[in-house]
């Protein structure tokens, strides 16, 4: 029996400007999902405290750098964001 192919993504930390409206921070996720479905990605979110965590990976096979270096060069645009960082490409279920 072979091992499980890895589920190759990153992790993607939002955190949102002081005092954004709770209708801004929904655009701002729905635009965010048109950017990964775009990408044939998909990502989990989880909030912690006042920070959104995304992983991220592909629907079909492996997230790639070149997705990590999209989803970089997206959010450093994004003005509703006082802090962001896209974590390394890793397995995201490493104990599968």
């Amino acid at each position: 029996m072979s091992a499980p192919c890895p589920a190759l993504g990153f992790l993607v930390d939002l955190e949102p400007v002081s005092g954004l409206s709770a209708e801004r921070l929904a655009e701002l996720r729905a635009e965010w999902a048109v950017f990964l479905d775009a990408r044939g990605l998909c990502a989990r979110e989880q909030r912690v405290g006042e920070r959104l965590q995304f992983e991220v990976e592909s629907e079909a096979s492996q997230a790639t750098q070149n997705d990590r270096d999209a989803a970089q060069s997206w959010l450093s645009g994004r003005s509703e964001l006082g802090r962001w960082r896209v974590g390394d490409i890793q397995d995201l279920r490493p104990d599968a």
